[in-house]
């Protein structure tokens, strides 16, 4: 057995000190940088926002269309479209002044006007259906009077023609009324009103009365309506009421015609 070993005696002066216990540590951990700052630092507020206008955009605004005159676009329905047209002219509540005023002031005024600038561009030679188309010569005076004077016997002459198709009612089973027998005989009478503008060839002012016959055709299809006409009575009605309205015509050319020969 090897022999035990020797202990081991103190430490000789001079050598290292005893390593005694371990120092304290570096102490507490010191207090960390605070809160990581913004990247950027806030934007200051400016103050209240004011909306900017919304730029102005430029529609360019449609033409108007040109429009006929109402009583104008009533012929045109008239003649195209003459039932659907009486039956809304059967229903509509009016009186004898806004009929004259907004449809036989400017209708009734087509004839005298065309037969006076006819006139006037003829030298003054004009045409009278009293005397079967025969022509005759008056002065620019006599034409203007003339026409002043015939458009007014146009105008009491659709009021006398009220007054026979009224009447013709009560004796053929119809509904009389007199509002409803002036828009019978005003707007009735279309045909012959346009067909006055071809006097402004005075040659040719006899075909406006063949034209003015198509007014048959408008009373036929605007009496059953608006004058509660009877359809067994319908023929007869408008025979006596185209027989009526020839009659007053030929009385205002004589009349005219007089006033010629005067």
């Amino acid at each position: 057995m090897p022999p035990p070993t020797p202990p081991r005696g103190p430490t000789p002066p001079g050598g290292p000190p005893p390593r005694g216990p371990t120092p304290p540590g570096r102490g507490p951990t010191p207090p960390g940088r605070g809160p990581t700052p913004p990247s950027r630092p806030p934007t200051p507020p400016r103050g209240p926002v004011t909306a900017r206008p919304a730029p102005k955009v430029t529609i360019p605004r449609p033409t108007p269309s040109r429009r006929s005159p109402a009583w104008l676009a009533r012929c045109q329905r008239l003649i195209l479209q003459p039932r659907q047209e009486w039956a809304a002219i059967a229903g509509e509540f009016t009186s004898a002044g806004p009929i004259y005023r907004r449809f036989l002031v400017p209708a009734a005024a087509i004839g005298p006007l065309a037969a006076m600038v006819g006139t006037i561009i003829s030298g003054g030679e004009r045409s009278s259906l009293a005397a079967l188309g025969s022509s005759y010569t008056i002065s620019m005076t006599d034409a203007v009077t003339r026409g002043v004077l015939e458009y007014a016997l146009n105008l009491l002459g659709v009021y006398v023609f009220a007054m026979v198709i009224d009447v013709l009612a009560g004796i053929l089973g119809g509904q009389r009324n007199q509002v409803q027998a002036l828009k019978v005989a005003a707007y009735g009478s279309t045909p012959y009103w346009l067909g006055g503008a071809v006097a402004i060839l005075p040659k040719l002012a006899p075909i406006g009365m063949l034209l003015g016959l198509y007014s048959l055709r408008l009373y036929a299809a605007g009496l059953p309506p608006v004058m509660k006409a009877p359809s067994d009575k319908t023929l007869p009605f408008t025979l006596l009421t185209g027989a009526a309205g020839a009659i007053i015509v030929l009385v205002i050319a004589t009349l005219l015609q007089l006033f010629v020969s005067a």
